[in-house]
C-alpha cells in the first residue's frame, strides 16, 4: 500500500498536492505517540493470551465484558486519541478502528464460549474470525509504519 492509498479519505481517487503535504504532516504527528512494533507485538500477544487460557494454562482473569472495550489496550488509547485526532479522517484509518474494535469484541466471544464449556468453538473462533482480524491489524499497522 502507497502513501497515498493510505491516506485517501472516503470517495476521494486522489490527493492533490495541498492534501498530500497536509497527510504526512498528520502522518508525523500521528506516530509520535504510538509504538507500531510494540502495538503489533501486543496484538500477536493476544492470541497467545488466549490459547493458554482455552488450555487452562493462564491465570489470568479474563472477563468478556473488559476484554470487549478497545479502547484500554494501548493501541486502542492510540486510536482513540492521537489517531483519530490526525488520522480520523482517512478510509484506511476507519478500517484500521473498526477492526480493532471487531479484534476486541471477537477475543470476548472466545472468552465467552470457553465459560460457557463450548471449548471447540471457541477454539474455531480463535483459529478463524480472530486470527483473520488480527492479521488485518497486523497489516494495518506494517502500512502506517512503512509510511512514516
Amino acid at each position: 500500500m502507497g502513501f497515498l492509498d493510505f491516506f485517501r479519505s472516503f470517495g476521494a481517487d486522489r490527493l492533490n498536492a495541498q492534501e498530500e503535504a497536509a497527510a504526512r504532516a498528520a502522518l508525523d504527528q500521528a506516530t509520535r505517540t504510538l509504538d507500531i512494533d510494540v502495538a503489533i507485538a501486543a496484538h500477536e500477544n493476544w492470541k497467545v493470551r488466549l490459547e493458554a487460557y482455552l488450555a487452562g494454562n493462564s491465570t489470568e482473569d479474563l472477563r468478556p465484558e473488559i476484554v470487549s472495550c478497545d479502547d484500554r489496550c494501548d493501541l486502542g488509547k492510540w486510536i482513540h486519541g492521537d489517531g483519530h485526532t490526525h488520522l480520523g479522517r482517512y478510509a484506511t484509518f476507519s478500517d484500521l478502528k473498526a477492526t480493532h474494535r471487531m479484534f476486541h469484541y471477537v477475543a470476548s466471544n472466545v472468552v465467552t464460549l470457553n465459560q460457557a464449556g463450548k471449548h471447540d468453538e471457541a477454539k474455531q473462533v480463535l483459529n478463524g474470525e480472530f486470527g483473520a482480524l488480527s492479521r488485518k491489524i497486523r497489516q494495518r499497522l506494517t502500512d502506517l509504519k512503512g509510511l512514516s
